[in-house]
Parts: C-alpha cells; sequence; structure tokens
C-alpha cells in the first residue's frame, strides 16, 4: 500500500469539489479567490497584501492544515 494514498484521494476530491465550486459562481458572477486552492506562497502574498478579507476562516483552516500535517508525519514516523 502508497504512503498516503487514501489521504491523497481525499485532497484530490476536495480539490476538484472546490474548482467545481469555483466554477459555478465565476459562471454566476458570484466568483472570489478561494485559499483552497492556492499554492501556501499565493496565500503568504495575499496575506502580506492585505487581501484576505476573512481572517478568522482563514488562520482556521491553516490551523487545520497545520494540524492534519503534523498527524501525518507523526503517523509516518517523521
Amino acid at each position: 500500500m502508497g504512503c498516503g494514498g487514501q489521504d491523497d484521494d481525499a485532497r484530490k476530491e476536495a480539490i476538484d469539489e472546490h474548482k467545481h465550486d469555483q466554477l459555478n459562481k465565476q459562471k454566476e458572477g458570484k466568483g472570489h479567490w478561494k485559499g483552497e486552492l492556492s499554492s501556501n506562497s499565493e496565500s503568504a502574498v495575499k496575506a502580506d497584501r492585505g487581501e484576505i478579507h476573512d481572517a478568522h476562516e482563514d488562520i482556521s483552516e491553516l490551523q487545520k492544515q497545520t494540524s492534519e500535517e503534523h498527524q501525518k508525519d507523526h503517523e509516518h514516523g517523521k
């Protein structure tokens, strides 16, 4: 069994959902930036520019990602 197979599948599924949601909103004229689809550096630049409007939600998402990465590292003996 490959390392992180289920995690990779779940991440791909989540990204696909965000992409689909973003495309639908753009078609409706309601498009907005989705941090879930950005790289860490894109998120950092946006934060540095003060372009993040829902900081509480973004911080919660970053904390969740950090926790998940820490748990993955712990499970894989890193």
